[in-house]
């Protein structure tokens, strides 16, 4: 008969101590988190603010955050369920191109809540502006290059907020060649469905019925209604944006499409 420890006995369970519940359910890095959120004592109560992103089968969350000790307040959020059909109807709502495209589109919302709320001063008559800066928070998702994630927090830099980043986990990063602007345009425009789409066309008709088949057909009813202005509007500017920062690289890529 063999012997057996008994390693969970009285002493064990009376010095366990049980961890928090969202440690537990796997959903809160809480080790990061405190990083994220705990601010230096000298600069007293100023809010430091977190662009939180989060990628499930079917949507891409983009949130503003600010924490507090009652909890995080959620200041301006994006979903990409809710704009991705209006923007382009052949990919799905979790593309790379719709990410950076939830990025700008929540770094308009909050630029304009910014200049609504900002006060105009008496003597001068000037608005008071000053950038927003943000931390970007990927919860548990890994930081690998190229992951959708980046894409979200490159589109909320292009659109007017203060995020710091490196460019080594832009898609197209490698050591030898470095960052390669042509490879992050080709993907943040969505070339690359358009490229796929096109290409399945012509290679395999009876293919490409069965994918897009039936988003085509509803294109056809208007169900996959036209792009309001708002959406049209941040279209123009990362068309804009692309330009600017990428003059031969943006037009090098259009040519080949």
């Amino acid at each position: 008969m063999s012997f057996i420890k008994i390693k969970k006995n009285r002493s064990y369970h009376s010095r366990f101590q049980l961890k928090w519940r969202r440690r537990r359910e796997g959903k809160t890095d809480y080790y990061s988190r405190k990083r994220l959120i705990c601010q230096d004592k000298r600069k007293y109560n100023s809010p430091k603010y977190r662009l939180v992103v989060r990628i499930t089968k079917k949507n891409i969350i983009c949130q503003f955050t600010q924490s507090l000790l009652e909890g995080d307040h959620i200041l301006m959020a994006c979903y990409s369920n809710k704009i991705g059909k209006q923007v382009e109807f052949f990919s799905g709502p979790t593309a790379f191109h719709i990410a950076y495209f939830c990025g700008v589109y929540l770094a308009n919302k909050i630029l304009e809540k910014k200049e609504i709320s900002n006060s105009e001063n008496a003597i001068t008559g000037k608005k008071f502006s000053k950038s927003i800066f943000a931390i970007l928070d990927i919860g548990l998702a890994r930081a690998t290059t190229g992951h959708r994630v980046f894409a979200a927090m490159k589109g909320a830099l292009d659109g007017g907020i203060t995020v710091p980043y490196n460019e080594k986990r832009f898609p197209g990063y490698n050591l030898k060649d470095g960052f390669n602007p042509e490879n992050f345009i080709y993907r943040a425009m969505g070339f690359h469905v358009r490229d796929y789409v096109i290409k399945l066309k012509e290679e395999d008709e009876e293919k490409y019925q069965i994918e897009f088949g039936t988003r085509i057909k509803k294109n056809e009813k208007n169900l996959y209604f036209e792009s309001p202005l708002e959406i049209k509007n941040v279209q123009d500017q990362i068309n804009k944006i692309m330009v600017k920062n990428y003059k031969t690289c943006f037009h090098n890529v259009t040519k080949k499409i």
